[in-house]
C-alpha cells in the first residue's frame, strides 16, 4: 500500500444500527435547496442547526447527524407533504457528486403497446383479497424501521418467503436478501431471468420500511409505525404483481426484478445502493416503476404522474398503457427532490417513473404515525379494503408485459424474423465524418430493435423507425468497411442484411513537436487532430518525449510513481462532431486516454481550451472535471463548440485529488498536463 500526499484519508462507517445509536455518526443529505431555510430554521430551533456545505442546481448538501435524519424526513412531511424528500450520502464526497445531474447510462429501449393477449392475461389473476391481505401481513410488524432489528428485519423475510413460494418449481426465478453493512433491514429483490435479452433489465419497486414522526428519534426504532399506505400498499401492489406472473406462467423476454427496499424513509438509502451497485457493475436497466402509496384515493383524478426527477420518455409510455389498458383518470403532479426510490435511480441515469395515489396535498394524511392503518385507507367510497392498489397493480402489470414483453403458456409462438432493408450508405460510396447508416424493417407482430454493423460488430442500436444510427467513421482506419443493419423482434426472431462495402476517407492530422510551444501541433486545420502516442507516460514515468508537452513548458509533470498503475495522461484527439475542418462556431469533441490509479474515485480529469495557444500566458477555459470508472486504461471524453482563432489548444489535467480545480496546473508528484495546439480556419 502506498500513500499519497495533499489527499485526506476517509474511513466510511455506513449506517449505526440502534445498538450503536450512541456513536451518531456524521451523515450528509442532498435536499431541494427551497427546503434548507425551513430544515436549517427547525434545527437551529432546538442548537443543532445542519452545516450548509454546497448549492448547485437547485439542490443543497447539508452535514448532519444520522439520528437527525428521521427528523429531517418529519420536517418534509408536515412542510411539504414529501415522503423522505432527500437522499442520504455517507461521505461528503457522495454528496457532492450528487449535485451533478445524471446523464442516461443507456437509449432507452423502443415504448410499444403490442403484448395485449399478456397485460390481459395478467389483469384476468388479479385479486383484492390477496392484495389486502399482503398489506395486513405487512403492517402487522408494529414498525419497519430501517434500524429495527425486529419488525424491519421480519418483515423482509416473511416477504422473501412468500416471493419464494409464489416461484415453486421456477428455475429462472430467484429471490434474494439484499444485505446492507449499515443497517439491519435488509432489501428484498426477487429476478425473472429474460429469455430473448437477459442482459436488459426492468425494474418494479417499492420501500419495504416504515416511519413514525411524530416521536423523537431515540423511539423511533420501536414505536408504532405500521405504514399500511406508506408503504406497505406499495410492496404488496408490485408482489400481487409478481404472484400473478408466477401462477400465469408468464415469460419474460427481459429480465425482471421486483425490490422491496430498505431504508427509504431516511434518505432513500437502500434503493440509492442498488441503482449505485447496478450502475457500477453496468447493468442495462432499462427502466424502473416505482409504487410507493398505492391505497388512498384522496383525489378525482385516479392516478396522479410524478414529472420531476423522472424520465420523459417512460412517463409518455406510462401514460399511454394507463389510458390503453385502464381509462384511469390522471393527471400530473411535482413531488420535490428525493421524494421516493425513483430519484436514486434517476440519479444514476436510469428511466424512471412514479405513478402515484393523489395530488402531493390531498394524499392519506395518516402516513408516518401510528394510524397509517389498512382502516384509514379508502377508494374514495369505502375503507379498509385495497381496491385503491388494485387499479395500481393493474398498471403494474401492464408496465410488466409491455417493457418486459415475454409470454403466457398457450399463446401462439412467433416463428417469422422481421423484414430489414439497408437504405443508406450505398454500395460502394464514400463517406467521411459522421455519416449516417438508415434501414426500414417490419415484422408480423413488432420490431423490437435494429441493430447497425461495422465490420461485423454492433455499433448502435435504434429502437423504433425510422431506423438510424449516426457512425462517426473517424473511429475506424480509412480504406475499405463494411455495414450492415440487423432486425430484431420480442420473439428472438432476427434477420440480418447483407453488407455493403464502403471506402472511409477521412481528412485527419497527427501532431507533431513544436519546438518553439513546446507540444504536440497540428498546423493545418482538419477534422481531427490527435497525439498518438507521444503523451504516452508523465514525467520521468514511461516513454513520454519532450515532457511535459505543456504551452511553452510552462506546467511541469509530477514525478513520483510507476508507470500504468499511477496517473497518467496516455493521449489527447479532437475532431469535430459533424466530420468537417475544425472552424469557429463547429462542435468537436475531445477525448483524453489517461491511466487511473487504483482507486480511480480519488482522480480527477480536468479538460481546457483556450483559443489563443501562441499567447505569450494563455487563458484557460475550464470545459469540465471527469472522474474515472475504473482503475487502468480508459478514455474519458466531452464537447464544446470552437471559439474565434487560427490557433487553438485543449489540454487534459489528470490530477490526484478531489474536488473542483484550483488552477490549470495544479502542483501534486502524481499529476499529468498535455498540451494539444490545433489550427482553425
Amino acid at each position: 500500500m502506498r500513500l499519497k500526499s495533499l489527499a485526506p484519508v476517509v474511513v466510511s462507517l455506513c449506517c449505526a444500527t440502534a445498538s450503536a445509536e450512541s456513536r451518531d455518526k456524521e451523515v450528509f443529505i442532498t435536499i431541494g435547496s427551497e427546503a434548507v431555510t425551513a430544515v436549517r430554521a427547525s434545527f437551529r430551533a432546538a442548537g443543532s442547526a445542519p452545516t450548509l456545505v454546497k448549492e448547485a442546481n437547485g439542490v443543497s448538501v447539508l452535514k448532519l447527524t444520522e439520528s437527525q435524519l428521521g427528523d429531517v424526513s418529519a420536517i418534509m412531511h408536515d412542510q411539504y407533504h414529501r415522503c423522505a424528500g432527500f437522499m442520504a450520502h455517507d461521505t461528503q464526497e457522495a454528496a457532492l457528486a450528487a449535485l451533478t445531474p445524471a446523464q442516461p447510462t443507456q437509449s432507452l429501449v423502443s415504448y410499444t403497446l403490442d403484448n395485449a393477449a399478456v397485460v390481459n392475461g395478467l389483469f384476468s389473476g388479479l385479486q383484492e383479497a390477496s392484495l389486502r391481505s399482503t398489506i395486513v401481513q405487512l403492517s402487522s410488524y408494529t414498525n419497519r424501521y430501517y434500524n429495527n432489528s425486529t419488525g424491519g428485519t421480519q418483515a423482509a423475510s416473511w416477504l422473501k418467503s412468500a416471493w419464494e413460494s409464489y416461484a415453486t418449481g421456477r428455475s429462472d426465478v430467484s429471490v434474494q436478501l439484499y444485505t446492507h453493512s449499515g443497517w439491519t433491514q435488509p432489501s428484498v429483490i426477487a429476478t425473472i431471468t429474460g429469455e430473448v435479452f437477459p442482459n436488459e433489465v426492468v425494474v418494479i419497486g417499492g420501500h419495504l420500511d416504515s416511519i413514525n414522526i411524530t416521536v423523537g428519534s431515540s423511539s423511533r426504532p420501536t414505536a408504532s409505525a405500521p405504514g399500511a399506505d406508506d408503504d406497505a400498499s406499495g410492496v404488496a401492489t408490485l408482489s400481487e404483481v409478481f404472484r400473478v406472473a408466477m401462477a400465469k406462467g408468464y415469460k419474460p423476454a427481459r429480465t425482471v426484478k421486483f425490490m422491496a427496499y430498505a431504508a427509504e424513509e431516511v434518505g432513500l438509502y437502500g434503493s440509492q445502493a442498488i441503482a449505485q451497485a447496478y450502475k457500477s457493475a453496468g447493468t442495462n436497466v432499462v427502466g424502473v416503476l416505482q409504487l410507493d402509496m398505492t391505497n388512498y384515493r384522496g383525489s378525482t383524478a385516479e392516478v396522479t404522474l410524478v414529472t420531476d426527477n423522472t424520465n420523459a420518455a417512460q412517463n409518455a409510455f406510462l401514460g399511454n398503457l394507463i389510458d390503453t389498458y385502464t381509462g384511469y383518470s390522471r393527471t400530473n403532479i411535482t413531488c420535490g427532490y428525493g421524494c421516493s426510490d425513483h430519484a436514486s435511480w434517476t440519479a444514476q441515469g436510469y428511466p424512471a417513473s412514479i405513478p402515484f395515489e393523489a395530488l402531493m396535498n390531498q394524499d392519506n394524511p395518516f402516513i408516518h404515525t401510528a394510524d397509517d392503518t389498512l382502516a384509514n385507507s379508502t377508494d374514495g367510497t369505502t375503507t379498509n379494503n385495497a381496491n385503491n392498489a388494485l387499479k395500481f397493480a393493474r398498471i403494474g402489470a401492464a408496465y410488466l408485459a409491455e417493457l418486459g414483453k415475454g409470454t403466457l403458456p398457450g399463446q401462439p409462438t412467433d416463428t417469422q424474423a422481421p423484414s430489414v432493408s439497408l437504405t443508406a450508405p450505398a454500395s460502394g460510396a464514400t463517406v467521411n465524418g459522421t455519416t449516417s447508416i438508415t434501414a426500414t424493417a417490419t415484422d408480423n407482430v413488432g420490431v423490437n430493435k435494429v441493430e447497425f454493423l461495422v465490420d461485423g460488430v454492433v455499433k448502435g442500436t435504434s429502437f423504433s423507425s425510422p431506423y438510424s444510427f449516426a457512425w462517426d467513421s473517424r473511429t475506424v482506419a480509412n480504406g475499405s468497411h463494411t455495414v450492415a443493419a440487423k432486425a430484431h423482434d420480442s420473439a428472438g426472431n432476427n434477420a440480418t442484411t447483407a453488407a455493403r462495402t464502403v471506402t472511409v476517407a477521412n481528412v485527419s492530422t497527427s501532431g507533431t513537436y513544436d519546438t518553439t510551444l513546446r507540444t504536440l501541433r497540428c498546423t493545418a486545420a482538419a477534422a481531427t487532430c490527435d497525439s498518438g502516442t507521444l503523451f504516452n507516460g508523465r514525467g520521468t514515468m514511461g516513454p513520454e518525449t519532450n515532457t511535459p508537452n505543456t504551452l511553452r513548458g510552462t506546467c511541469g509533470d509530477g514525478s513520483s510513481g510507476t508507470y500504468k498503475s499511477d496517473e497518467s495522461v496516455e493521449a489527447l484527439k479532437v475532431s469535430t462532431v459533424d466530420g468537417s475542418n475544425f472552424a469557429a462556431g463547429k462542435q468537436v469533441k475531445v477525448e483524453a486516454s489517461i491511466w487511473a490509479y487504483a482507486s480511480p474515485s480519488s482522480d480527477r480529469l480536468d479538460l481546457y481550451y483556450t483559443a489563443n495557444a501562441t499567447a505569450t500566458t494563455p487563458v484557460w477555459t475550464l470545459l469540465t472535471t471527469l472522474t474515472p470508472a475504473a482503475a487502468g486504461a480508459q478514455t474519458l471524453s466531452a464537447t464544446y463548440t470552437l471559439p474565434s482563432g487560427a490557433n487553438q489548444a485543449v489540454r487534459a489535467q489528470f490530477r490526484y485529488g478531489t474536488g473542483s480545480p484550483s488552477s490549470a496546473c495544479v502542483s501534486n508528484e502524481y499529476n499529468d498536463r498535455d498540451d494539444l495546439v490545433f489550427a482553425v480556419q
